[in-house]
């Protein structure tokens, strides 16, 4: 299947807009019987989420006939990226003083720019279109440096949608929408505008892995009877192309999740890795994992997981991943390919050409009880 993405990828890269046709599998993706109880979750989890620098920092590569893009994106020694999850509600906070370090080649110049996005005001991210599980943020804002350009967006309604307003070096600001900024990555838009818009393209991809990472938990807890039993659980994705002749050795269009006994317990607890294995993966339902399509390999290393009961329930009110001796990161990407998909309306998709890179590298997270109110 990495050549079916690629594939995809270069056919896509001359037509951006092309809407397909989904094919879904239409089927459940997980023997019922098998899942005693949703897994709950504290009302307000506070996350760290840290990024090294070197080695094992997040990269985003992607090479093509327009040529060779490299992103590398990590946080300063001194700070990470902060907030609050409120799983109930699926909203995110990403907390004031919040940065990201990141170095871009290929964009706008075959030189590497160094900047750093810093979040100025409590960004606050949330259900946008609940049918298509799109989220944006809705109030906030963060800044873009340099060293001799300072950008401000500010997260502000603009006709009646979810906007940004964009201004350079204290200027008069401009209004736009998300999804126009989103946009100005590849166009002919000055530099200025790209460099926030991908640096936009970082925090909103960091965001997506907050949800990430917390579903995860969520289905080790769900499923830790199925883990226990087998090993893994595989579940059914969607499919965007038809395959005549599948590999039973490669299973098109899923996603497993295995777990590694480390501490011997005989149950998926702290101390365990786990695996996510994807094969051309996209869902298409609400609340599903993945909406974008994505191939290749997450490690988890350094589960931690804390339950505490509450009215008779067993809540969680902690969990993270971390480094430890047999990986450098807590969630490493390995081999990992993915693609920005969007959904102009249901069962019709768009792919983003100028959106799709391999993933390498990692970040350490760790949720604990905030006590925070959700906004």
């Amino acid at each position: 299947m990495k050549g079916r993405l690629i594939i995809l990828a270069g056919l896509l890269a001359g037509a951006s807009g092309i809407s397909l046709y989904t094919i879904s599998c239409d089927v459940d993706d997980y023997d019922p019987q098998a899942v005693a109880a949703e897994a709950e979750f504290t009302d307000g989890l506070g996350f760290e989420l840290d990024v090294p620098q070197g080695a094992n920092r997040l990269r985003f590569r992607r090479s093509d006939r327009m040529g060779d893009r490299d992103l590398a994106v990590g946080t300063p020694d001194d700070g990470n990226l902060t907030g609050v999850l409120f799983p109930a509600g699926n909203r995110l906070l990403v907390s004031t003083g919040s940065r990201l370090d990141i170095e871009a080649a290929g964009f706008w110049s075959t030189a590497t720019d160094s900047f750093s996005v810093v979040v100025q005001e409590d960004i606050l991210t949330e259900e946008e279109f609940a049918i298509l599980r799109e989220y944006a943020p809705s109030r906030g804002g963060f800044i873009v440096s340099d060293g001799d350009q300072t950008i401000l967006a500010a997260f502000v309604p603009v006709s009646g949608q979810n906007g940004v307003s964009l201004s350079l070096n204290g200027g008069e600001p401009v209004l736009y929408t998300v999804d126009a900024f989103e946009d100005f990555i590849d166009t002919a838009a000055e530099v200025w505008k790209r460099k926030a818009s991908l640096g936009y393209f970082i925090l909103d991809y960091l965001m997506d892995q907050i949800f990430f990472v917390s579903d995860t938990v969520n289905i080790i807890e769900t499923h830790g009877g199925n883990l226990a039993a087998e090993g893994g659980i595989t579940f059914l994705c969607d499919s965007l192309v038809p395959d005549s002749d599948p590999d039973p050795l490669r299973p098109e269009f899923t996603r497993t999740l295995t777990w590694s006994d480390l501490n011997a317990s005989g149950i998926p607890d702290s101390g365990d890795g786990f695996r996510w294995l994807f094969f051309a993966c996209w869902e298409n339902d609400p609340g599903d994992l993945v909406h974008d399509l994505v191939e290749g390999i997450v490690d988890f290393s350094g589960f931690t997981v804390e339950r505490e009961e509450q009215d008779g329930r067993q809540v969680i009110t902690g969990f993270g991943f971390a480094s430890d001796a047999g990986q450098p990161v807590g969630v490493l990407y390995n081999d990992f390919s993915w693609i920005r998909i969007e959904e102009e309306f249901p069962g019709s998709v768009t792919f983003d050409p100028f959106k799709d890179f391999t993933i390498s590298g990692g970040f350490d997270i760790v949720f604990a009880a905030s006590g925070g109110q959700e906004p």
